[in-house]
């Protein structure tokens, strides 16, 4: 995998209730982006992001992964995050690494408790969100139905942007409201689909759906609303940028449907999350400490000096101790001296890795907004902060949550403790 710049990475939480396919909505994407020569099962035992033997026997996201997809020209880190509260911990790891939210919702259920903990969230921490409406080729799936739900839950701003075409009962394809084109299905991953003319029953619907989309872009610029309410019809330029800053300050929430055991939607899915989803660098500056106490504002752009946040810790039997990293600012590189912000003590950087569920691979240096992961940190813990020498700083903490219950282990034998401590 090449090394990305940091405007040509986008970061996102997959988030949603436990069920709902957020695994295998990443699952859909590797194989379609040919990361992968099948599609992994948790069940099985064979899929590349839950591979640890206890996800395997409860069929489930235990740990948060980080997924990194080839996308047109661009790196889309996914963070696949449990959906189960017992596992909060990792959620709110994976939380905040996240700049956007893909919230994965049942078809039959999409208004379950973690559905709803999920949008709360990235509200409350304003960030850009999409829906995806997923296991539409299930048996008695409505997309009226669901979308109908998520709009009166969750207000105006949710809109379609890609709607199923039924036929016969069957979900065959899907019409894209803004190119105005519909695509059928044809074959496992759906890539030999053509786009096609929109077909004629449901030119109404789309129709109308396209205008909440023209009338969201109107509230975000007075040009354009001017032009919205004169009657006359956007430009496609103006409609896609009028959509960027629609998603990017929350006006608009688009959704979009599909099937992930299917692969049906999930090229245009990844569309849709390059082309408006923002950047981490466009956030534009970040604040950090000093050993002192004192505020200082960072540029997130590579040209910053270097400060890189550590979100999660593993131990790996063979690796030994993982570090997942997030860069806040400047570029990490191996073979590089770094120092702790947080302790004042060095570390070096041997080698860096980007992680790719069960994979590893080695890469040269990461950029500001991008994630990886460091090998046998020795005075480096989760939550710290790695700069450089002579320029000490630390980014905010991560706020975990309490645990609301503990079990501690112990020792029978001293050849017991003398395992136990390694």
């Amino acid at each position: 995998m090449k090394d990305y710049l940091s405007s040509e990475v986008r970061n996102v939480s997959v988030v949603g209730h436990s069920g709902t396919g957020k695994t295998s909505v990443l699952e859909a994407m590797l194989y379609y982006t040919d990361a992968t020569d099948r599609f992994g099962r948790t069940s099985e035992g064979s899929s590349l992001i839950d591979f640890d033997a206890e996800e395997i026997r409860r069929g489930l996201s235990v740990y948060t992964s980080i997924v990194p997809i080839e996308w047109d020209d661009c790196k889309i880190n996914f963070i696949d995050t449990p959906g189960y509260l017992d596992f909060i911990g990792e959620k709110e790891a994976g939380n905040s690494v996240g700049d956007n939210v893909l919230i994965v919702v049942d078809a039959k259920d999409p208004l379950q408790a973690g559905t709803k903990m999920a949008f709360k969230e990235a509200q409350s921490q304003k960030k850009p969100t999409i829906f995806f409406i997923n296991k539409l080729d299930e048996e008695h799936t409505s997309f009226e139905k669901a979308y109908a739900q998520l709009h009166e839950t969750f207000g105006k701003s949710v809109i379609p942007f890609e709607v199923p075409i039924i036929e016969n009962g069957e979900y065959v394809g899907t019409v894209n409201i803004l190119r105005n084109k519909a695509w059928y299905h044809h074959g496992p991953k759906a890539s030999d689909s053509i786009a096609q003319p929109i077909p004629e029953e449901m030119m109404d619907e789309v129709s109308m759906y396209k205008d909440q989309i023209a009338e969201a872009v109107a509230m975000g610029d007075d040009e354009l609303m001017e032009k919205f309410f004169s009657g006359e019809e956007f430009t496609d330029a103006e409609l896609t940028k009028g959509v960027r800053i629609g998603v990017r300050n929350g006006e608009i929430i688009p959704v979009f449907s599909g099937s992930a055991i299917e692969s049906r939607g999930i090229g245009r899915l990844m569309d849709l999350i390059v082309s408006y989803f923002p950047t981490y660098s466009e956030k534009g500056v970040y604040t950090a400490t000093t050993p002192n106490g004192v505020k200082v504002e960072l540029l997130t752009t590579e040209q910053e000096v270097l400060t890189a946040q550590v979100f999660k810790t593993i131990v790996d039997p063979f690796v030994g101790r993982i570090s997942y990293i997030k860069v806040l600012s400047g570029t990490l590189a191996s073979d590089s001296n770094v120092v702790n912000g947080n302790n004042g003590k060095p570390e070096k950087i041997s080698q860096i890795f980007i992680i790719k569920g069960k994979h590893q691979t080695a890469v040269g240096k990461l950029f500001t907004g991008d994630i990886g992961a460091l090998t046998k940190l020795q005075n480096t813990s989760t939550n710290d902060t790695l700069c450089e020498k002579g320029k000490l700083l630390s980014a905010d903490p991560i706020v975990f949550t309490e645990p609301l219950y503990g079990q501690a282990v112990f020792p029978k034998t001293k050849n017991d403790e003398d395992k136990l401590s390694n």
